[in-house]
């Protein structure tokens, strides 16, 4: 009869807990089996020790970053300091030229074998030249020269010595008429160096386009990687709150201790993904420093970034789109100087076909004394002047070399032609890739929206169905795993949004002002 008041005072006391009067209920006795609810370590904590605390940045800290840091970008600036080097090189079409030459030697030998003839001669010559824009060259000519001869000896050859001077000055203009005549061709290679520096200007607005596009994607990376992170997490917490809820079921006897293996074994399995998502977060953050000139070492491992997923919902014109691709496109842009500098090459080997006829007049006067003073004399006071034409004929019969240059070069521009249409084909064949990902990415949001909202919905009915016995933990953690995928599917296809818009961006040369970057 004693058992019967102990067992109601025991009851007595297990409804008072459950009514919260405040006194506490006896704690229940956990099997062996059943491991304690409790708030395991966070499985990326051995990441975080060893990669450090991770770095809070923003995209344009990173795009700054890449401006000022990046290899490719710098190699592309110092072409064009190459470039501008080149165009100065042309500058030496108008320098004057200066060329001297002194030359001395003796001759000895013997006259019909009786006399020796002995013979000094010193000579000195001197010209300052340059090139007109005509083609022609004019060139100012000085020249002395002084000869001393003696012989000696007996016989019927005459013998004697003397020393002679002469003195000459000239200016000779020389004009091509055919072949070489031309402003075009002198100024040949300085429009092609001016081309030249264009296209790498424009080869490195390519560059910067391709490296903070790269950026930008990895950014979206790194952004997607976070998401997944909290993702996980989430799960991982609706899961400890099923096994919380399903202890207190198996406590109260009113669910079978079999529920609880399920959901442990799917906590270990989220607590998996949770490291492995937080791994991907610092290969991303290894990825973006990488591409952006960001430094990696100690302490400099992972990266933060708090960024809105939200998306622009208006539609995008194809056809628009595609016009300003074409005119906005560096590599068309580029396309283009090469083709004006294949025009130059075309006109040069033109050239190149023509028969050599070139003009010369030579004006100056001379001066022959016994001295050196007399001859100066002579030549200042225009005692003897110099009058010579010439007209010099070039042809060559066939001429092979230089017709297959002149067609070579027109064959090169007309494969310029052809790469161009290429470039146009795949700038619009990008171009509707880009819009129609965009147009894909917002219409999953949307239907991810959607089945995230059912999924919270069949979250709450499998719960209450499982609390009326009617369901199984198993099918609970299915509605969740349910829901993790839907909130995946909405963050990836963001992600894959904001990456087609950076597409599209490029593609019309609104990625650089987009984020306030100028080049020099």
């Amino acid at each position: 009869m004693w058992a019967a008041p102990l067992l109601l005072d025991v009851l007595g006391r297990v409804l008072v807990a459950q009514l919260g009067t405040g006194t506490p209920a006896p704690a229940p006795v956990v099997p062996p089996s059943v491991p304690p609810v409790t708030a395991p370590t966070p499985a990326a904590d051995g990441l975080a020790a060893w990669a450090g605390e991770p770095r809070v940045t923003t995209l344009p800290e990173v795009l700054q970053s890449t401006v000022q840091h990046s290899p490719a970008l710098a190699s592309a600036k110092l072409d064009i300091a190459i470039a501008e080097a080149r165009i100065e090189q042309t500058y030496s079409r108008d320098d004057w030229h200066l060329q001297a030459q002194l030359s001395a030697g003796r001759t000895t030998g013997f006259i019909s074998g009786l006399a020796i003839a002995r013979q000094t001669s010193i000579a000195a010559t001197g010209d300052i030249y340059r090139g007109f824009s005509t083609g022609g060259t004019l060139n100012f000519h000085v020249a002395s020269r002084y000869t001393s001869s003696d012989s000696s000896g007996t016989g019927p050859v005459g013998l004697g010595s003397g020393t002679s001077w002469y003195d000459e000055i000239s200016a000779t203009y020389t004009q091509p008429l055919l072949r070489n005549r031309g402003r075009f061709l002198y100024e040949a290679n300085a429009r092609r160096a001016t081309i030249a520096n264009e296209v790498s200007t424009l080869a490195r607005r390519n560059v910067a386009i391709r490296q903070i596009q790269t950026v930008v994607s990895a950014y979206w990376d790194l952004v997607l990687a976070e998401r997944q992170v909290a993702i996980a997490e989430a799960s991982l917490d609706l899961a400890r709150e099923r096994l919380r809820v399903t202890q207190i079921g198996v406590d109260g006897g009113k669910t079978p201790r079999s529920e609880l293996p399920a959901v442990q074994q799917i906590i270990a399995t989220r607590e998996e993904e949770v490291l492995t998502t937080e791994l991907a977060v610092i290969e991303r953050s290894l990825t973006l420093r990488r591409a952006a000139g960001m430094p990696i070492g100690v302490g400099e491992v992972g990266l933060r970034v708090a960024e809105d997923l939200g998306i622009d919902p208006h539609a995008w014109e194809l056809g628009p789109l595609i016009e300003r691709a074409y005119t906005a496109s560096p590599e068309l842009a580029q396309l283009d100087k090469q083709d004006a500098a294949a025009t130059i090459d075309v006109e040069v080997a033109a050239n190149g076909l023509l028969t050599r006829l070139d003009a010369a007049l030579t004006i100056g006067p001379t001066g022959q004394q016994n001295n050196a003073l007399d001859a100066a004399t002579s030549v200042v006071k225009l005692e003897a002047m110099t009058y010579l034409g010439t007209l010099t004929l070039q042809h060559d019969f066939g001429n092979q070399q230089a017709h297959g240059i002149y067609r070579e070069q027109q064959v090169t521009q007309r494969k310029l032609a052809v790469t161009a249409l290429d470039v146009r084909a795949q700038l619009a064949q990008t171009m509707a890739q880009a819009v129609a990902q965009l147009e894909l990415a917002r219409r999953r949001v949307t239907l991810s929206e959607r089945a995230i909202e059912l999924a919270n919905q069949n979250i709450k009915l499998e719960s209450d169905r499982f609390s009326l016995g009617k369901s199984t933990n198993f099918d609970v953690l299915n509605r969740q795993e349910d829901l993790r995928q839907a909130n995946l599917r909405q963050a990836q296809a963001m992600i894959d949004w904001h990456k087609a818009e950076s597409t599209v961006q490029a593609l019309t040369g609104d990625l650089l002002p987009t984020y306030g970057i100028t080049l020099e």
